[in-house]
């Protein structure tokens, strides 16, 4: 009973902070108390005071959950445009202008779910969570869902005058440009 009682309060603790402290990996680290730790959880839960639903966080849900991408929700219900948004990384972070279409790209993948936002620079969560009047920790927790895809093709076997003809011609590519200092911001090591 010690261990749940540790446990539980660890639990507690993470969630009076505002952590999203998932109870399964506690109940799994409970080993033979797993069900005391659950039953206080059970009680904890249905005898706290609930507070209001963040509305921002509300407005993200009901994005994702109807397919689309939460950022680009949020963005739309302030009357925010890409273009602001890629105006104000350039000013707050002083990058130069021709920068600017990499942040705008960075910033389309972001949005796009291409990217994981828990893994944005925080002063960067900071700025967006300022322009779309969301909470950084919101901005940080919702993530696109996944496509449901299946595979779209099938393998056909190729005649080896084909195969020689495919080895020979490579598609050709634009070079993607890149900058450290915008990937920092996007993709942060923390």
């Amino acid at each position: 009973m010690a261990d749940a009682a540790r446990l539980f309060d660890e639990w507690a603790a993470a969630l009076a902070r505002g952590e999203r402290a998932h109870a399964p990996d506690f109940i799994r680290r409970a080993g033979d108390a797993a069900d005391d730790l659950a039953s206080m959880m059970d009680r904890f839960l249905r005898e706290r005071p609930r507070r209001d639903a963040d509305p921002a966080a509300v407005d993200l849900a009901r994005a994702w959950m109807a397919g689309q991408a939460p950022l680009v929700e949020l963005r739309a219900r302030h009357d925010v445009t890409r273009d602001d948004v890629v105006a104000a990384v350039m000013n707050t972070f002083g990058l130069a202008p021709e920068k600017r279409q990499i942040v705008k790209r960075y910033y389309h993948r972001l949005e796009a779910g291409e990217l994981d936002p828990a893994r944005l620079a925080p002063p960067l969560l900071e700025l967006l969570g300022r322009l779309l009047h969301a909470p950084a920790s919101a901005i940080a927790a919702w993530r696109s869902r996944p496509l449901d895809v299946a595979p779209a093709f099938r393998a056909v076997p190729v005649a080896a005058a084909d195969a020689d003809v495919l080895r020979a011609s490579p598609v050709a590519r634009e070079p993607v440009e890149d900058d450290e200092e915008v990937r920092a911001l996007f993709i942060s090591e923390r």
